[in-house]
């Protein structure tokens, strides 16, 4: 019968940690790949992710209490302390990180808004919230370098309660808006095509669509898909556009009816694009919308803080070197345990 000595040790062992760790990062490669946004959220995560803290924290108390034997009943070598404290600290810190991370895994939260200026989003539709807030984009900015490649993405938002208005901040790469424990990190973009056709009711009327978007044109079968912007259209580069600066803009489009591709096109804003016997559409222009990503994590001071002491614990480890002495022309390390109680592993 196997002894509940035997199963602690199991499950302290560095061994198991080892092992372990492994394991979560073979199947968090291969979870990343398959399921991006869902993978860290899965059951399988979580329960690898509690029985590491579980052997990390058992590994810990381990080593406080080698610490203990070694340190407080033996009289304390100083010359050896930092290198143990060391040790000790890194084994704590990493307990840290892993009940941050595993705090984020059962409470923590993620999602994403799109939002065109002039726009307000209900946060508390997307993330779970205490109080609930809303943010309103005054304006989507772009910046570009030289060569039409964006050097970096602003969103002007405001932040309000109740219809009141709170805070006025600016969102960047990098620059992420941090309000109640919320982050929001501008991610990416997009544009909407302005397209304007005429309904059933023979009025004309403007849209907007999403690239990949298909519009059914009134009083025929056809349809029109909104291929893709390119805002610095060069015909020799084909779909391989690089510059992202307005300098050129055209909408590449596609025309189907009954599923029968037609042809393609680019078309210019402001030009009239015959769909059918003198049935037109006109692309207006684009409205670009800003992607932005919402985070709520609670155990990030606690992982902050583990990271802080993992640092400290493996800067005193590298640093302090051991002590050597000699007894009866045998060399001994002060800090070996071997002087000490043996520590399990």
């Amino acid at each position: 019968m196997v002894s509940i000595r035997k199963i602690y040790h199991a499950i302290a062992s560095m061994k198991t940690g080892l092992s372990l760790l492994i394991m979560i990062g073979l199947v968090s490669a291969l979870g990343s790949a398959l399921f991006p946004d869902t993978f860290y959220n899965t059951l399988l995560f979580k329960a690898l992710l509690l029985i590491l803290l579980l052997n990390m924290a058992l590994c810990t108390i381990n080593r406080w209490v080698w610490f203990k034997s070694a340190f407080c009943r033996r009289g304390i070598n100083w010359r050896g302390c930092p290198r143990q404290i060391g040790i000790l600290m890194l084994h704590a810190g990493i307990v840290l990180i892993l009940v941050g991370g595993t705090v984020f895994a059962y409470y923590g939260q993620n999602g994403q808004v799109s939002i065109v200026t002039g726009d307000i989003v209900d946060m508390s539709k997307v993330l779970t919230l205490k109080k609930p807030f809303s943010l309103y984009l005054d304006s989507f900015n772009i910046e570009f370098n030289s060569n039409g490649s964006p050097s970096q993405y602003y969103s002007y938002v405001t932040v309000l309660e109740d219809n009141n208005e709170i805070l006025n901040e600016a969102i960047s790469v990098n620059h992420p808006l941090i309000y109640r424990e919320i982050k929001v990190y501008q991610q990416s973009f997009g544009h909407l095509v302005k397209v304007m056709h005429t309904n059933d009711a023979g009025n004309e009327i403007e849209v907007l669509l999403k690239e990949s978007d298909f519009l059914k044109i009134p009083g025929t079968k056809r349809v029109v898909k909104i291929y893709r912007y390119f805002p610095s259209f060069d015909p020799a580069g084909g779909m391989n556009q690089t510059s992202l600066k307005p300098d050129n803009p055209r909408i590449i489009y596609s025309v189907y009816e009954n599923d029968k591709f037609l042809g393609v096109g680019a078309a210019q804003f402001g030009e009239k694009v015959e769909i059918d016997s003198n049935i037109y559409v006109l692309f207006v222009g684009v409205e670009p919308y800003t992607i932005l990503k919402v985070k709520s994590d609670p155990g990030l001071p606690l992982a902050l803080t583990g990271g802080l002491m993992f640092m400290i614990g493996a800067s005193l480890t590298l640093l302090a070197t051991p002590t050597r002495r000699k007894q009866n022309g045998v060399t001994i390390d002060d800090n070996s345990s071997e002087k000490y109680p043996q520590m399990d592993d």
